[in-house]
């Protein structure tokens, strides 16, 4: 994944968390905020301790950060959240849960929707 396509900064993900919508879908948890440009779309990722160890927690981002190479979310910054279930799902699984929230979430910024789900 290429630098200008990765959220790095705290603000980034405050603003994000802040302003974006929630979407989720089996093992993951997004977070979208249109940004007003047609750029790549930005990723951040978020697993957490409870997940496991510094192994298990690099294995899930890897697959995350892959899936998110493949994927397609222009104008938006977004944040995936890992929830329990993550550290057994093979990539595949991940990639279709990823895909279908990064679709969902496509479409409600061209729609204007907001509100969590």
């Amino acid at each position: 994944m290429q630098r200008d396509q990765r959220l790095r900064e705290r603000r980034d993900f405050d603003a994000v968390f802040r302003d974006g919508v929630r979407l989720s879908r089996g093992v993951l948890t997004l977070r979208a905020r249109a940004r007003g440009d047609d750029g790549p779309g930005r990723f951040g990722f978020a697993v957490s301790s409870r997940l496991g160890g510094a192994v298990v927690r690099n294995r899930i981002k890897r697959r995350l950060r892959e899936s998110a190479r493949r994927s397609d979310a222009p104008g938006l910054d977004l944040v995936v959240t890992a929830r329990d279930g993550a550290q057994q799902a093979d990539f595949q699984t991940l990639h279709e849960s990823l895909s279908e929230l990064i679709r969902l979430a496509v479409q409600r910024s061209r729609t204007g929707g907001g509100g969590d789900r």
